[in-house]
C-alpha cells in the first residue's frame, strides 16, 4: 500500500530516503524551507557527484512520487509518516541541541497533521527521541503519534542502493504502535536476507551518532520475524 511520506530535510541522506521511498511507490513530500535551495536541488545541482541519486531523483520527479515545497504544513496534514532527515541549523555533521530538537517538535505539533509515526534519521543526541516522544504526547492531545529512531548509516556515494538493498533495518522504539505502518513503508525493501531489528530509542541513537570503539560497544540489535506478535509497552 502506498503511504503519503514527508521528509523534512533535503540534505544527502533526506534525499536519499526521498527518493528511495517514492521509487517503492510511496508519495512523497519533501520539506526545505529555502527557495534557492529547493529550485538547486530540483535542476540537480545540489546532489554533488551521486549520479546514480541524481537519475533516479529525475525518475521520481517525471513519475510524480516525489515532490518538492518549502512549506511543511500542507505536507504535515497529509502525511501518514514523518522523516525528520535533518535538524533546522544542523544539516551538516553536527549533532542537534536540546533546544533544536525542541524547535523542531514545536514545529511537528503546531499542525493538525495526520501522520502516526515520526522517524529521526537525523543525527540527535541520545534521548532526542525520548524528549521528541514526550512533548507531542503533551501537546497532541487525543492522538496518539509515535516517534521512532531510524540510524541510516549511509556512505557516499552509493547510499541509494544501500537504502533500498539494505541488510538489515535498525528501528529504535519504546512501544509497537507504530508497527503496522512501518510494516507497510518498508513492505518492499525486505529480501531473504534483510532482517528488521527493533532496540531502544537510546541503542538506535548511539549507532547513529557513534563511532570507533564507542559504536561497538552498543548492545547488537535482536532481530525480530515481521510476523512476529506485538511487543508489549513500557510503562513510564
Amino acid at each position: 500500500m502506498a503511504m503519503h511520506t514527508t521528509v523534512l530535510g533535503s540534505n544527502y541522506e533526506g534525499l536519499t530516503i526521498a527518493v528511495g521511498l517514492a521509487q517503492k511507490g510511496h508519495a512523497v513530500t519533501t520539506v526545505d524551507p529555502n527557495p534557492g535551495r529547493a529550485r538547486q536541488i530540483l535542476r540537480g545541482r545540489a546532489i554533488g557527484d551521486d549520479t546514480e541519486l541524481l537519475t533516479q531523483f529525475g525518475v521520481v520527479l517525471r513519475e510524480g512520487n516525489l515532490r518538492f515545497t518549502t512549506k511543511p504544513e500542507t505536507s504535515l496534514t497529509e502525511a501518514d509518516i514523518v522523516v525528520l532527515a535533518s535538524i533546522p541549523g544542523y544539516e551538516n555533521e553536527g549533532i542537534a541541541d536540546r533546544a533544536a530538537i525542541l524547535r523542531t517538535a514545536e514545529g511537528l505539533t503546531g499542525t493538525m497533521g495526520s501522520f502516526k509515526v515520526v522517524l529521526v534519521a537525523a543525527k540527535v543526541p541520545v534521548g532526542s527521541c525520548r524528549l521528541l516522544q514526550e512533548w507531542i504526547d503533551d501537546s497532541m492531545y487525543g492522538s496518539t503519534v509515535s516517534v521512532v529512531a531510524f540510524p541510516t548509516l549511509f556512505s557516499r556515494p552509493g547510499a541509494l542502493g544501500e537504502f533500498l538493498q539494505p541488510e538489515r533495518i535498525v528501528l529504535g522504539s519504546d512501544n509497537d504502535g507504530s508497527r503496522h505502518l512501518l510494516d507497510e513503508l518498508f513492505s518492499g525493501f525486505v529480501v531473504e536476507n534483510t532482517s528488521l531489528c527493533l532496540v531502544s530509542w537510546e541503542s538506535a541513537e548511539m549507532l547513529k551518532t557513534s563511532s570507533g570503539a564507542l559504536a561497538s560497544s552498543v548492545p547488537p540489535p535482536v532481530s525480530v520475524p515481521r510476523n512476529s506478535p506485538p511487543i508489549p509497552q513500557r510503562t513510564r
